[in-house]
């Protein structure tokens, strides 16, 4: 069994294959190993003793109880998957508002430090799209990321207030850049922590061989037919199995957080700063 576990734990480069491909994948090995179990099974079957004590009625029972087990176990463990992967797309666009919103609280700011922090902000921004995004589809946590959110803190602490309208906004500016690191860090813990424990994964599978290996205690004369039977048990038994794969690391694989909340606000920042430059550069009438 520990090497099963083994076996079992790295099981992350289907991340890597498109939707198509995962599903394609799955299903045709999962037929495949049906159809090989049918060809295997079945006929040492027939010639046991077993069918005079089990007619096909007694073991479609059984047969109908193992799907049902297996189908609350999955349908659970499909749902808490769904779960987390539209909690990290929340975290993900909470994480992009914080910015949105920091972004204009620093308008408050006089010059230079406005466009100092801004700029560092701006460059936070495209430090989650083009460097810590690509790591994430890989599973990977950044390494870099408290150097960049550090030179965005700096410009904000070096404000310091000297009316009552500037402690307001110094106010606001710090709650709104505490609200980025929270949405932050719990991005980088969906990365870390979302991933279903091996010991689920074994279950789920272990269910679903079980489901399908009852088939091949059913007596049928026709091996076409036989298969037939067995696949249609098979197919629904590994759509679900895809469908856990294809969405158990929310950063990962065919169905995953985009990046496009993080790219919406670096085009709109970005065209504030151009709009703003404009202005400044327009000669007084």
């Amino acid at each position: 069994m520990r090497g099963f576990f083994l076996a079992v734990q790295p099981m992350t480069w289907f991340h890597e294959l498109t939707s198509f491909e995962l599903a394609a994948f799955v299903v045709g090995v999962i037929a495949l190993l049906s159809i090989i179990g049918v060809a295997l099974v079945a006929p040492r079957v027939r010639s046991s003793s077993l069918h005079q004590h089990f007619d096909n009625g007694t073991i479609a029972g059984l047969l109908s109880a193992l799907i049902g087990v297996y189908a609350v176990a999955a349908g659970l463990t499909a749902v808490a998957v769904w779960g987390n992967l539209v909690d990290a797309g929340g975290d993900v666009s909470k994480e992009a508002a914080a910015i949105a919103v920091l972004y204009q609280d620093l308008g408050g700011y006089p010059q230079p430090l406005q466009n100092q922090s801004r700029r560092a902000l701006v460059a936070y921004t495209k430090y989650v799209i083009n460097v810590e995004w690509p790591q994430h589809q890989k599973g990977v946590l950044p390494t870099d990321t408290l150097r960049i959110i550090e030179q965005a803190q700096r410009s904000i602490v070096s404000f310091e207030p000297a009316t009552e309208g500037q402690k307001i906004i110094q106010a606001q500016v710090l709650h709104s850049y505490n609200q980025l690191l929270q949405a932050h860090w719990r991005r980088m813990q969906a990365v870390r922590d979302t991933a279903l424990p091996v010991e689920l994964w074994v279950v789920v599978i272990l269910l679903g061989a079980i489901a399908i290996s009852s088939c091949f205690l059913l007596r049928v004369d026709s091996f076409a037919l036989h298969a037939t039977v067995t696949l249609l048990v098979a197919a629904p038994i590994a759509l679900v199995l895809y469908f856990i794969a294809v969405s158990d690391h929310p950063f990962q694989g065919g169905i995953n957080v985009s990046s496009a909340p993080y790219r919406e606000v670096l085009e709109k920042m970005l065209l504030v700063t151009e709009v703003e430059g404009v202005e400044r550069t327009r000669p007084a009438q």
